[in-house]
C-alpha cells in the first residue's frame, strides 16, 4: 500500500482478508483498509468485482470508496470509516427493542437494498445480509462488506454458495443461482433477530411480514423491496393512528425525566421544566419515581405546603413525593406529567412516553454516559440534555450519535425562570415538537 496511508490499528480479521483503521497522511483523514491476500481462494477473482461495484454507488448507507491499490502481496479496497455499533451488539445489549425501532431499521436497510437492486444495466444483489454487517451511526444505518455482492445476469452469479448459516436463504445451499429474492429472505431473517428483543405482543403484529419475507420457498416471499416497504410503512401507519387514538383518549403528555447516573441534575432539569410549563399556562404537575426527600423538604420551605391530597405547592410550581403506584389517580390533575426517575431504569426501555435523558459532562461520567446511550440512542422519543452549560461536550455527542443534543445552561435556582432558560425550553419545545 502507498505510504500516503499510515496504518493505525486492525480493525478485524476474515479468513482471507484484514481490514485496518488507517490516516490519510495529508489530509488527517481516517479510512478502513481492506486487504486481501493474492494467494486467497476462491475470494482474489472476487476483488476486482467488489471494487468496481462500490466506485460507482453513491448512497448515504453504503461507505464511499476513495482508492484501490496493489502490490506484490495484496490487494487494497480504500474506503470510508464507519463509526459506529453493529446491529448485532446493538440488539444483543438491549432489554428491550420496541416494534417501531425495528420497523424503523428494517426500512432503511430496505431503502439501501433497493438502492442496489435498481443499478442499471444489471442489479446489484448483496447476498450476505447479517446484523453484523450493518453499522448503526446514530439513527443512520451502513451496509459494509460487499465481498460477495454481485451483478444479476443472465446466468446467475458464480458466488451462490457463500453466505452465512442463519441468515442465507435455502437456494444458496442447493446450487441455485440467487435472485432479488434472497436480499428480501436477508431483510426478513434480521426482522426475526431484532424481533427477539421485543415484547410478545408488538411481535405478532411484525411476525406474518418475517414469515412472508424469510418464506424457505422464494416463490412465496415478497416480489420486491418496494412490496416489503408497502406493508412495513403500513404498519407504522396503523401504528400512529393507534398512538393518536391514545392520546386522543387520554389527553395526557407524559415526559419521562432520567439521568445517566446520580447527581447529573435530573431533579433540577425536571423542576424547571415542570416550571416553565406551568409559566406558559399548560398545567403540569411533577411526578418523583423515585425514593427522594426533595418534594417534602420543598413542603417546609417559606412560601411551600403540602396539600390534603398529597401535593406538594410552591409558587407555580406542583409535584407529588414518590408514594409508588398510587401516583395514578392524580392524572386528571393536569395535562403534562414530568416524571422524574432519577437514574434511567429498565422500565423506560419501553418506548410508551416522551424521555429526556439528562448526561453528566464531567470527565469522570463520560464512560456511564457512553455506555447508556450505546443502548438506548436509537430509541424513538429521545431527547438528550447535556448538564452544566458544556457545549463542547454537547456538540461531541451530537457527533458521535447523530443526534441532537440540548445544553442546559448554569442554573442556581430550579423554580426561577431567567431568560437563558426560557430560551433553552422554548427551543427544546419547539424543536421537538412539543
Amino acid at each position: 500500500m502507498s505510504d500516503k496511508y499510515r496504518i493505525v490499528s486492525s480493525l478485524g480479521t476474515g479468513n482471507s482478508s484484514e481490514v485496518f483503521l488507517a490516516e490519510h497522511r495529508k489530509l488527517k483523514a481516517q479510512r478502513a483498509v481492506k486487504c486481501i491476500k493474492k494467494t486467497a481462494n476462491p475470494i482474489q477473482p472476487h476483488f476486482r468485482l467488489e471494487a468496481d461495484l462500490l466506485k460507482n454507488l453513491k448512497h448515504p448507507g453504503i461507505p464511499t470508496i476513495y482508492d484501490v491499490e496493489e502490490d506484490d502481496e495484496n490487494y487494497y479496497i480504500i474506503e470510508e470509516y464507519i463509526q459506529g455499533q453493529s446491529l448485532e451488539a446493538y440488539v444483543l445489549r438491549q432489554d428491550c427493542i420496541s416494534i417501531d425501532t425495528a420497523v424503523h431499521l428494517a426500512l432503511q436497510i430496505c431503502d439501501v437494498i433497493k438502492y442496489l437492486h435498481e443499478q442499471t444495466p444489471e442489479p446489484i444483489i448483496y447476498q450476505d445480509l447479517k446484523p453484523e454487517h450493518i453499522i448503526l451511526c446514530g439513527k443512520r444505518i451502513v451496509l459494509i462488506d460487499f465481498g460477495i455482492s454481485s451483478y444479476i445476469t443472465t446466468d446467475g452469479n458464480t458466488f451462490q454458495n457463500f453466505g452465512t448459516e442463519g441468515f442465507a436463504p435455502p437456494e444458496k445451499y442447493q446450487g441455485i443461482p440467487c435472485d432479488l429474492r434472497a436480499d428480501i429472505y436477508g431483510i426478513g431473517k434480521i426482522m426475526a433477530f431484532m424481533a427477539s428483543r421485543m415484547p410478545a405482543g408488538e411481535f405478532q403484529y411484525l411476525k406474518p411480514f418475517i414469515e412472508k419475507a424469510a418464506a424457505y420457498s422464494r416463490e412465496e416471499r415478497y416480489p420486491s423491496i418496494e412490496a416489503l416497504e408497502a406493508d412495513l410503512n403500513g404498519l407504522l401507519k396503523v401504528g400512529n393512528q393507534n398512538h393518536q387514538h391514545e392520546q386522543n383518549k387520554h389527553l395526557l403528555t407524559e415526559i419521562a425525566v432520567a439521568g445517566t447516573q446520580k447527581r447529573v441534575g435530573t431533579t433540577h432539569f425536571s423542576i424547571s421544566l415542570a416550571c416553565f410549563l406551568n409559566q406558559r399556562h399548560r398545567r403540569c404537575i411533577y411526578q418523583e419515581y423515585h425514593h427522594s426527600d426533595c418534594m417534602r423538604l420543598l413542603a417546609k420551605e417559606d412560601g411551600g405546603y403540602m396539600r390534603k391530597d398529597g401535593m406538594v405547592a410552591y409558587e407555580r410550581f406542583r409535584g407529588f413525593p414518590y408514594y409508588g403506584e398510587g401516583i395514578a389517580k392524580w392524572e386528571q390533575e393536569a395535562k403534562i406529567h414530568i416524571q422524574d426517575y432519577g437514574v434511567y431504569a429498565k422500565e423506560l426501555s419501553e418506548e410508551t412516553k416522551k424521555l429526556i435523558v439528562v448526561m453528566g459532562s464531567r470527565p469522570w461520567e463520560m464512560e456511564q454516559t457512553k455506555n447508556l446511550l450505546e443502548k438506548i440512542h436509537m430509541r424513538s422519543h429521545l431527547v438528550l440534555v447535556c448538564n452544566y452549560g458544556n457545549s463542547v461536550m454537547a456538540k461531541m455527542t451530537a457527533r458521535m450519535y447523530h443526534h441532537r443534543v440540548y445544553c442546559f445552561p448554569l442554573d442556581e435556582d430550579p423554580f426561577r425562570m431567567t431568560g437563558e432558560k426560557r430560551k433553552f425550553f422554548q427551543k427544546l419545545l419547539r424543536q421537538e415538537g412539543w
